[in-house]
């Protein structure tokens, strides 16, 4: 009888230890990754604030001024729901943080960002030819030849019925990437004398398909290029 009592506690007390074990595991695994998630944020909510912006007409962010839910990768972890918004006139990526303040991204630490369809990048001239200079960028393409466009906006006066106002004014500059050189595109023939041997068979394309450089830039620039990888094999 002592023997089976000795064998029933042994059992019984056993199991508790095992399941307070078990139990301290879970709470243990679920502090560490508490813990991992508040350094993560802490790490994408440190930085400087954003400065305030002059009264003007317009703003200078892409799109909207108000923060929208992006998905953002920074410092190697992707933050599916960042609110953010992008200053084309400072070229600073701002994050809305959960006490409403606006912090500004170190823009070296930006993977990439899915901001109102576009997928946004930093980049950092290399020592390749024609390299463009460092910021914000919309990667377009991306493939064996890469399609980038930087915005700007850029701050100017006029004199409305005798009162000056400031307003901001947006302009847009493309870059193709192709065999180890980037090439400044301002024009449909400045595209096609980078994109040989396929000058004609591009302008075929472009014709069949109703493309205009004048009319949509991105739209012309991807599809466009896009043929071309088809046309070299590169695709």
């Amino acid at each position: 009888m002592k023997r089976a009592f000795l064998l029933y506690f042994s059992i019984f007390f056993g199991g508790f230890l095992l399941a307070q074990d078990l139990r301290q595991q879970m709470i243990d695994q679920s502090a560490a990754a508490y813990l991992e998630m508040v350094d993560e944020e802490s790490a994408l909510y440190y930085g400087h604030l954003q400065e305030e912006l002059p009264r003007t007409v317009n703003h200078p962010y892409l799109a909207d001024q108000r923060y929208v839910q992006a998905r953002l990768s920074y410092l190697g972890v992707v933050y599916p729901e960042a609110m953010l918004r992008l200053d084309l006139l400072r070229h600073e990526l701002v994050v809305l943080s959960p006490d409403r303040s606006h912090v500004v991204l170190f823009p070296e630490n930006v993977d990439y960002a899915e901001l109102h369809y576009r997928r946004v990048i930093f980049f950092q001239p290399d020592n390749l030819p024609g390299a463009p200079s460092n910021g914000y960028y919309f990667l377009l393409h991306s493939g064996d030849c890469k399609v980038m466009e930087k915005r700007t906006a850029s701050l100017n006066r006029r004199n409305n019925l005798g009162a000056w106002e400031d307003f901001y004014i947006m302009s847009a500059r493309f870059y193709l990437y192709k065999d180890s050189a980037y090439h400044t595109v301002r024009s449909k023939s400045g595209l096609l004398k980078t994109l040989q041997p396929y000058k004609k068979e591009l302008k075929r394309f472009i014709s069949a398909n109703h493309l205009s450089f004048r009319k949509n830039q991105e739209e012309f620039l991807v599809r466009t290029v896009e043929e071309y990888e088809k046309l070299s094999g590169s695709d």
